[in-house]
């Protein structure tokens, strides 16, 4: 096995171990409110967010509801959703791409990283404090669909130049 095949398998490793150690934590071990209060202008965000609200999970997402911090601390959170199942999909592509096509390892490192959130979400059943949430799994889905079509289309531009170069059996 090459080093950077190595390197990848070590790094996504890691990545997941901080992962089922994230959900491992309650809500209150992780709470952000009180940083953000710190850092954040609270009475600007107030002032440009005003009475918007939404919905997501069946419940109501908005200053009102959740405090400014609470409000804000939603959307790091959600994003960090994002960008983590986002980041574990390429790592799984960079893994499986050691020995397979990327027409293969697309569609599996998509398929492993969604089966992951599933996973994790229920993980999340078992903490105390959180629960699992599926619009948290159609989130993580999100960037995993969205890697998957940079990296479709990365291949494509490259024009298969290294799959016409490696004999596949």
């Amino acid at each position: 096995m090459k080093k950077n095949a190595i390197f990848f398998v070590i790094l996504l490793a890691l990545v997941l171990a901080g992962l089922f150690f994230a959900s491992s934590q309650s809500y209150q071990e992780q709470d952000l409110r009180g940083t953000i209060a710190k850092w954040v202008n609270l009475k600007a965000v107030a002032k440009l967010v005003g009475d918007f609200s939404f919905t997501y999970g069946k419940k109501e997402i908005s200053i009102n509801e959740n405090g400014t911090a609470g409000f804000v601390e939603f959307f790091i959170r959600k994003a960090t959703h994002f960008l983590t199942f986002s980041f574990i999909t390429l790592l799984f592509y960079l893994v499986i791409r050691r020995w397979a096509r990327p027409s293969a390892a697309i569609p599996w490192s998509g398929l492993l990283t969604v089966f992951l959130a599933v996973l994790d979400e229920w993980h999340q059943t078992y903490t105390p404090g959180r629960t699992g949430m599926l619009t948290d799994v159609i989130l993580d889905s999100t960037g995993v669909f969205l890697v998957m079509a940079i990296l479709a289309l990365w291949s494509l531009r490259r024009g298969g130049t290294r799959e016409k170069k490696r004999k596949w059996k």
